[in-house]
């Protein structure tokens, strides 16, 4: 190992650590339905989870390094520390918004694209024992990185870094652009720069893919423009207020949930109408909605039923550090 590298990992040490299992031992991949959809689902022997999961801290470091050293942070927004699809959509505000999705993300994302990222994490990796790794990682169907590996997310990134500084270089300076996974999006600052359309930034996109030797496709029918007052990015709302806010269904959902609570001491069953598995459940999404108002308005709503948050035994911590608050401010 280098000992001089502050970002080294023993990938291939841990690695030989897995040898005894067959390689399609390493990850249980099946299919459940989502929505009407089937999605696919990977779950990582425990083995092989415990050791991902003790990459993933280091090699995050090293992704958020090699973001600075390529002076692309502000690019990058998913997996990482301090940025969420919240921090993403907020870089697009007071601006119309030009959306594009990447097909098949991970699947696209190829081993020889992170690499020399592995070697330089770890320089005992070469060409004659790099399998070790390879096969931890990349889904035998697609070529890809499996998808939903705590390491995915950086990989991903780490994979993207040549594309997010050639784009860059090759756009006005007043057309700022960030990714969240697979989702790319493009905003501006001042006056509508030249090439602020979909054909001129689907024909930039595909030129610096292929100037940096990268494989990713865009899917056409996922492309989107926003104009409105309100837009959505990566899932989240803007208002005409240029504020980020949950959608007006998830707001009109949560208003009638907290009154029907008010006349009902059945969580349980009322939880199972609204689709939800457990208590849980339910506040992990109204703690999402509020993680991404900055309106104030979930915060409000929730206030207003506090007789009835307090009945079911939700949100009461909350309650009483804003009760709190307001005594001393």
């Amino acid at each position: 190992m280098n000992n001089n590298n502050p970002y080294s990992l023993p990938l291939l040490q841990d690695g030989r650590q897995l040898l005894h299992l067959a390689d399609d031992r390493l990850i249980r991949r099946f299919k459940i339905k989502n929505k009407g959809k089937l999605r696919d689902v990977n779950d990582p022997v425990p083995e092989l989870k415990t050791i991902l999961k003790a990459w993933n801290g280091p090699l995050t470091d090293y992704y958020v390094r090699q973001l600075q050293l390529n002076g692309v942070s502000h690019v990058a927004h998913a997996y990482l520390p301090n940025r969420s699809i919240q921090t993403n959509a907020q870089a697009h505000l007071y601006s119309p918004i030009i959306q594009f999705d990447f097909k098949g993300f991970y699947d696209s994302c190829k081993f020889d694209y992170f690499r020399e990222s592995l070697r330089d994490l770890d320089p005992t990796l070469d060409d004659q024992n790099e399998y070790v790794i390879k096969r931890l990682l990349i889904d035998p169907n697609t070529g890809g990185v499996t998808q939903g590996l705590p390491v995915s997310g950086a990989l991903a990134g780490l994979s993207l870094i040549p594309f997010w500084v050639e784009l860059a270089k090759s756009l006005p300076d007043n057309i700022r652009f960030t990714q969240y996974s697979d989702d790319l999006t493009f905003s501006y600052t001042g006056q509508t720069p030249p090439g602020f359309t979909v054909p001129a930034l689907t024909q930039k996109i595909y030129e610096v893919l292929k100037k940096t030797d990268l494989s990713f496709k865009l899917n056409a029918d996922k492309t989107r423009t926003q104009k409105e007052q309100y837009r959505k990015v990566t899932g989240i709302r803007i208002n005409h207020h240029n504020q980020t806010t949950p959608s007006r269904d998830d707001y009109r959902f949560l208003r009638h949930a907290l009154y029907i609570l008010s006349k009902s001491d059945d969580l349980d069953k009322e939880l199972a109408e609204w689709g939800f598995a457990s208590k849980s459940a339910f506040v992990g999404k109204v703690s999402y909605m509020r993680s991404i108002d900055s309106t104030g308005k979930i915060d409000r709503l929730i206030m207003k039923y506090r007789t009835a948050c307090r009945k079911h035994d939700i949100f009461t911590t909350w309650i009483d550090q804003a009760y709190k608050r307001s005594a001393f401010a």
